[in-house]
Order: structure tokens, then sequence, then C-alpha cells
């Protein structure tokens, strides 16, 4: 999944859930303005 950049309470949330950071980074735009963001992972086959 893709999370802003800067949006620190939504990667604590998916941290928190077993997701992480790979690297991943891309921008949008919105209005003209460019967005980054980060993309998170889960592994697959991960149990809770």
């Amino acid at each position: 999944l893709w999370v802003v950049k800067e949006n620190a309470r939504a990667r604590r949330f998916y941290e928190r859930a077993g997701f992480a950071a790979d690297g991943g980074e891309e921008e949008y735009e919105v209005a003209g303005v460019p967005v980054p963001e980060v993309r998170y992972a889960l592994e697959v086959g991960r149990t809770f």
C-alpha cells in the first residue's frame, strides 16, 4: 500500500500492524502540487 511520506500517524499505524516500508517511493499530483508517497508491504503468510 502507499502512504503519504509525511503522514507519520498513518505510517506508525501500518508499522504497528506489521507492514514495513520496502524502499519504494513515488509522487502523485494534487492540484499541481507533488505529494511524495512511500510503499509499504506485508509479508505473505504472516499470522497475527
